[in-house]
């Protein structure tokens, strides 16, 4: 896996499993955005959002909150992507474990997230703008059935 690393990290590049507990880098996820034949992928455009629906999950690129970049293709030999598909499970996987290592070193007993494990990946969306380029976007994970 390949990890960008950057001299500035943000708050929400974070999580934490409990309130006022330590803080921990979220591992990155990269989804490739293709329109596909069976029409599991859907891009829809307001004024300051991009909504990418990819095999049942939505992921929200809000300008006001994020940055995109323009890349070359090549970067996607580099990168590891994911299926959106699996993600949900990998994201509760991740958890679970990170639970265990924390419920064992810290001698507590942690609760499941309320509203799922989206918030403990950093995901980007990537986008093909031609052979040679993407827009990579940072995009909110929202679990989605649409």
């Amino acid at each position: 896996m390949v990890n960008f690393i950057s001299a500035q990290t943000k708050s929400n590049d974070y999580f934490s499993l409990y309130k006022g507990g330590e803080k921990y880098l979220k591992p990155i996820k990269y989804i490739l955005f293709e329109i596909d034949k069976d029409n599991e992928a859907e891009k829809k455009e307001d004024e300051s959002k991009i909504y990418f629906y990819i095999k049942r999950q939505r992921f929200i690129f809000d300008i006001k909150k994020y940055k995109k970049d323009t890349c070359s293709t090549a970067i996607l030999k580099k990168l590891k992507l994911e299926n959106a598909e699996n993600l949900q499970n990998k994201a509760c996987e991740f958890f679970k474990k990170k639970k265990g290592e924390i419920e064992k070193q810290k001698k507590v007993t942690l609760v499941y997230p309320p509203a799922g494990c989206q918030s403990y990946f950093k995901v980007y969306v990537l986008e093909k703008i031609n052979n040679n380029e993407l827009i990579k976007y940072e995009v909110d994970w929202e679990y989605s059935e649409f």
